[in-house]
């Protein structure tokens, strides 16, 4: 197989705004470590940070910096008032159709997600199937009533299921190879189904767990699974570090957001640093640096004290 990025086999995508752009750092890090040699195209909203364009490597006429073994952050500005957890698939398709036509497979990844390991140990991922990974509730069986809830009320919306599943999937890491884009087209169909649904919330939690559509994006990717018997390439919790044991990817979906700080604040609540916490500041340090080296010293200071603290107190 060809190394990713030296043809633009397989490109990646990212969307943020606000203090996620500590994220997109962390990420772009971590897809250096791990030898990836292409694009990561990165939609955002608002200004862009300090450590982009205040960079010897950024081009301001084409909004994209450029960094060390080819890899390249590409920044497009987005006019949209939707959640950005709504405007997966709408990304991801632009980036197949008008940023990266010779693309043969298109990679989305939460702001909150670093790589752990050699690119092409992911790269295989995205080979004849689209690439997920479950959910920390994976376990969806087939007759759950989530899903029969789903299919009672997207039949009637014109989307019937057309397979049965039995496991959930996260949408914080999406690989869709080009021949199978109409996976993006009903899955944003139904984002925005189910964003009417929800009274044009844009946030990413709606209404309680029971609730019809409480994951909002991630709901509806599960739904378009359904509708499609396109094949899966996936892997367990643990590849997000959701579960121990894993090796892939770190997903921090806690909240504060590692780059907060607050370790040991959290640590004596109860809630000890996270697999995600960690692997966010095994990258933090650069090539992109959004912190102060004093920062990163303090930052890794109190990990380990909380660390330990974790060992003495934990929120049951």
């Amino acid at each position: 197989m060809e190394e990713a990025g030296n043809d633009m086999t397989t490109v990646l995508c990212t969307l943020f705004e606000g203090h996620y752009h500590h994220g997109v750092a962390a990420l772009g890090n971590s897809l250096m470590a791990a030898g990836y040699t292409g694009q990561l195209w990165a939609g955002y909203r608002g200004e862009l940070p300090a450590w982009a364009t205040q960079c010897a490597g950024f081009d301001p006429a084409t909004g994209q910096l450029h960094l060390r073994g080819g890899f390249t952050i590409c920044f497009v500005a987005l006019d949209t008032s939707l959640h950005f957890n709504y405007y997966k698939p709408t990304f991801m398709r632009s980036v197949l159709q008008a940023h990266a036509p010779q693309a043969r497979a298109v990679a989305y990844f939460d702001p909150d997600v670093v790589v752990n390991c050699a690119w092409r140990d992911i790269d295989i991922w995205f080979d004849g199937g689209i690439a997920m990974v479950e959910d920390v509730n994976w376990s969806l069986p087939q007759r759950h009533p989530k899903r029969l809830m789903w299919s009672r009320w997207f039949t009637p919306h014109g989307h019937p299921p057309v397979r049965s599943l039995c496991r959930c999937y996260n949408a914080g890491f999406v690989g869709v190879p080009r021949e199978f884009m109409a996976f993006l087209d009903t899955w944003e169909t139904l984002c925005q189904l189910v964003w009417s649904h929800n009274d044009q919330l844009n946030h990413i939690k709606a209404g309680m767990a029971p609730s019809l559509f409480h994951s909002t994006d991630q709901d509806a990717m599960n739904y378009a699974l359904m509708r499609h018997d396109m094949p899966l390439n996936t892997a367990g919790p643990e590849a997000m570090d959701f579960t121990p044991g894993g090796y892939y990817l770190s997903h921090a979906i806690d909240t504060p957001k590692p780059w907060a700080g607050r370790h040991l604040e959290q640590a004596l609540r109860g809630r000890p640093p996270s697999a995600a916490t960690r692997a966010y500041y095994r990258h933090a340090a650069g090539p992109i640096q959004t912190h102060s080296a004093a920062t990163l010293a303090w930052r890794r200071m109190s990990l380990a004290i909380a660390a330990a603290l974790g060992r003495c107190f934990r929120r049951g």
